[in-house]
């Protein structure tokens, strides 16, 4: 098929209403054509949007109105015997003369009367039938139905639209949107989402569509955006939240550009210059403070509004659009917000007086707990809490931190929530370690810590504990630095006497005890990366992209693409296809498929950073 004749069937192929053999066919020309992809996109855009319509129930008296109006009876043929019913000396057919200009012009439909038999008219008077009138009925009332449900609803239409203009127009207190994106709604799909130049693009996962812009022109994208859980059944989520720079407020905006809305509660001060904040302490605070709750209808931020110095926590209900502030128990700053795997707790730090507590706030009952106080959470100047989390278990709820500061922790704390009878938090490892990272997925699911100790002020071996305290070590007489989890919580990757960028790679599986030199020179920017199934990891040197499975180990295979690389990402869904972007005479982003190493260019500009996977539904 060519596009002409894709165009034509594309409504049809929306609505499944295709045969089997013409569904192919369109289905085979949209993997292939871009233009065709695009406008039924669009299409599923409107439809979206039309489902989207409020429903609207007219008055009693308005529908005791239009069908009793004279213009209803004669449209359905029953003027007469209305005029007889309220009179009974009318005469029955009785004939009414109209203005013809005081009611629509009837229009005749196809199909409503058979086709002639001969050229001649006949006209030869004849008695119509009275049912003939009869049966013709339910058709014209239908008719008259539809068209006043049209009439009401472009009624209603034009109506909204004026009342928005009316409210643009004399509400200076309003915060005007920013302009959304010009090419219209991003094709559906799964994609990949990157910044680049202070925004964030959208990155078709099977070559279809160029690479598109997601956030609006005037807006200027922080670094720490995240994307909405996925819901249940769903690769990725559907909804995105970032914070503008340029005017210090939090947007949220749809998987597919449209829809970017502003949360009207300020970051910061307004008349506050948002460029001086960002670089303090508190600037740091209110930006890595956006965390969406784990079913993705409710997002917590730290805002300082009042220019007090003293952020609090503010939690954003994606369904109303509503922002409620927590309330403290003393004047302090919030941060570290995170939400327990329920998503009806969340946990944040609170810091007043020089003192460090750890909170927990239930959105169901608006309950306030104290957690830890100072005691437990920091032993000298300066510390603070490194990481807050949450036990996997919903059933038997745990909040578990470390503190000290960046490079040096101190110690690793937990605390059940809500059980009688526990008083004071358990302190799982305490000592001097490089790096802290804990995986809800570590220790096969069970929770757990990842330390790396250190040796005459080096780092040291690798170690986990989980919340109850019990300490492995993984490793012996190793340097390791950038250790990671793996998605399942099974294995554990690292580099190994780490200098000038590189290291050597090694994978410790924790059901077998087993660690594997996978390779040397392994760079770590980008550092290496899972597969979404823990099969696979993938990796850069300076001059090559290697990817090494865990059934053999050793056996890494470079891909045919050279260079070196700068950001690297697994689809959420395809464990064989890679996300990678290189920056030499090769630079640009790519899309690899690593079973059969061919590559796709989607463009050819650098890119650097996170890239998450998003799905437009």
């Amino acid at each position: 098929m060519n596009c002409e004749q894709v165009k034509e069937l594309l409504s049809a192929y929306l609505d499944n209403a295709l045969a089997a053999d013409e569904g192919a066919a369109v289905a085979s020309h949209l993997h292939t054509c871009r233009g065709c992809n695009a406008l039924l996109a669009e299409y599923r855009h409107l439809d979206a949007l039309v489902t989207h319509l409020p429903r609207i129930s007219p008055e009693a008296s308005l529908r005791q109105k239009l069908f009793t109006s004279p213009e209803y009876l004669e449209l359905t043929g029953t003027l007469g015997r209305a005029e007889r019913h309220n009179n009974e000396e009318t005469v029955y057919q009785k004939r009414v003369r109209r203005d013809p200009s005081s009611h629509p012009h009837l229009v005749a439909l196809p199909g409503g009367r058979p086709p002639a038999t001969s050229a001649r008219f006949n006209t030869t008077p004849r008695m119509r039938p009275r049912r003939a009138a009869g049966s013709m009925r339910p058709l014209t009332m239908l008719v008259a139905a539809c068209l006043f449900l049209v009439l009401l609803l472009g009624s209603f239409i034009g109506w909204s639209l004026l009342h928005q203009q009316d409210q643009a127009t004399h509400d200076p207190t309003g915060i005007t949107p920013p302009a959304a994106p010009q090419q219209g709604p991003i094709p559906a799909g799964l994609r990949f989402v990157f910044q680049r130049d202070g925004a964030l693009w959208s990155a078709p996962s099977d070559g279809s569509t160029d690479i598109m812009r997601l956030t609006p022109p005037n807006t200027t994208v922080a670094a720490s955006w995240v994307i909405r859980p996925a819901r249940t059944g769903r690769a990725a989520g559907n909804m995105l939240a970032y914070i503008d720079l340029q005017h210090g407020f939090v947007h949220v905006i749809r998987s597919d550009g449209q829809s970017d809305t502003i949360i009207n509660t300020p970051l910061i001060k307004p008349g506050t210059q948002p460029a001086a904040v960002w670089d303090t302490d508190l600037g740091a605070t209110l930006l890595n403070s956006l965390a969406w709750s784990g079913d993705g209808n409710t997002l917590a931020f730290v805002a300082d509004p009042t220019g007090s110095g003293k952020p609090g926590l503010y939690l954003y209900a994606t369904g109303t659009g509503q922002v409620q502030q927590v309330p403290l128990p003393v004047a302090g700053s919030v941060g570290h917000p995170t939400w327990s795997p329920d998503s009806t707790r969340i946990a944040f730090e609170l810091t007043h007086a020089g003192k460090i507590d750890i909170l927990d706030y239930n959105t169901q009952n608006h309950g306030l707990l104290t957690i830890a106080n100072t005691a437990s959470t920091g032993n000298g100047s300066g510390d603070h809490v490194l990481t807050l989390d949450w036990s996997p278990n919903i059933n038997l709820p745990i909040i578990t931190w470390s503190v000290g500061t960046n490079g040096h922790v101190h110690s690793i704390w937990a605390q059940r929530v809500g059980v009688e009878g526990t008083r004071e938090p358990l302190i799982l490892a305490d000592g001097n370690y490089t790096q802290a990272i804990y995986s809800r997925n570590g220790r096969g699911g069970q929770g757990g810590w990842l330390l790396t100790g250190t040796r005459q002020n080096q780092p040291g071996d690798l170690f986990t504990v989980d919340l109850n305290a019990n300490i492995i070590q993984l490793t012996s007489g190793r340097q390791a630095s950038f250790a990671q989890w793996s998605p399942d919580g099974l294995r554990v990757n690292y580099l190994d006497i780490f200098s000038s960028g590189v290291g050597a790679l090694h994978v410790v599986n924790l059901s077998t005890d087993s660690d594997v030199l996978v390779t040397m020179d392994v760079s770590n920017e980008p550092a290496p990366v899972w597969s979404a199934d823990s099969q696979r990891l993938a990796y850069g040197t300076s001059t090559h992209i290697l990817v090494v499975t865990m059934s053999s180990i050793k056996a890494a295979q470079p891909l045919k693409l050279q260079g070196p690389a700068t950001a690297l990402s697994w689809s959420a869904s395809n464990p064989t296809q890679l996300v990678l972007a290189l920056d030499d005479s090769q630079q640009g982003v790519y899309l690899v498929d690593t079973q059969h190493d061919t590559a796709l260019r989607l463009d050819q500009k650098a890119l650097q950073g996170p890239i998450l996977w998003s799905l437009i539904p």
